[in-house]
């Protein structure tokens, strides 16, 4: 009787012990649930105040983004208009972009260039040539008659002046305004007067090659241009003083090296 009692308060207090155990577990399952539950939702919390604070932050960056973007293309309009473009900074300015200045400008920098006048040719120091031939003949450079020949070796006599002297070129008498034409291709040298034989032309043959031509009038050609053998340089004048007895001629000298030679030698024969 004894001993069934005893397994029987045995018994009891197991079940005692087993209940508390079940509860205590059941205490510590539900507290541990509830303390996840309570960390869960202030880490959701504190999730949800980053997401709103860097919400703001985005906006507000997109903000000054937006205002950056509208003030850009604000100062691109301005700049794009004709009062903006007048005030662009000179070449010589510091900090300034060549770039930025040559914009826009390559059509002007074009159209200046086809304007640009064209080179003189004479003041580039550029120069035709000629190249004078001994062997080729010169031509007769007036219609006319030779009244006064070459003589430096011996004196002839000159009427006006009523006087023996050496005569360096061919005095060839010929009817005022007649044609005057080139001997030789040569250059204008010079075109001057004189009292003595007028209007003077001076013809650069090349080669030290010089023919000269007095008493002319209404010169047809010009300092520095090139003629052609049988081009008109002018036409014959009315004598000078010099040459009132003798009559209207023709003043013909050719120079070598300076120095009067005989044209009757290099002219062509008839």
């Amino acid at each position: 009787m004894q001993n069934r009692e005893r397994r029987f308060t045995g018994r009891k207090r197991a079940m005692v012990v087993l209940s508390l155990c079940l509860v205590g577990g059941a205490a510590f399952t539900t507290y541990y649930t509830m303390d996840r539950a309570e960390k869960a939702k202030e880490e959701q919390e504190q999730f949800t105040d980053l997401n709103a604070e860097f919400g703001q932050e985005a906006k507000a960056d997109s903000q000054v983004e937006g205002g950056r973007k509208v003030v850009e293309e604000t100062e691109a309009k301005k700049a794009s208009t004709p009062e903006a473009k007048a005030d662009l900074p000179l070449a010589n300015e510091k900090d300034v972009d060549p770039a930025y200045l040559l914009e826009g400008k390559e059509i002007d920098l074009l159209a200046d260039r086809e304007t640009e006048p064209a080179v003189d040719v004479s003041s580039a120091n550029i120069q035709p040539t000629v190249a004078y031939d001994d062997t080729t003949p010169l031509t007769w450079p007036v219609a006319g008659s030779v009244i006064l020949d070459y003589s430096m070796d011996s004196t002839v006599y000159f009427p006006t002046l009523d006087q023996y002297k050496c005569n360096p070129a061919l005095i060839i008498g010929a009817e005022p305004g007649g044609q005057v034409v080139a001997s030789a291709r040569g250059i204008v040298e010079s075109i001057d007067v004189n009292e003595e034989t007028g209007t003077t032309l001076t013809l650069d043959l090349g080669n030290d090659y010089e023919l000269v031509y007095g008493q002319l009038k209404e010169v047809a050609a010009s300092v520095g241009e090139v003629v052609d053998q049988g081009q008109i340089l002018g036409y014959v004048s009315e004598p000078t003083k010099y040459y009132c007895e003798e009559g209207s001629n023709l003043y013909f000298e050719m120079k070598q090296a300076g120095e009067p030679v005989d044209p009757f030698l290099y002219m062509e024969s008839e």
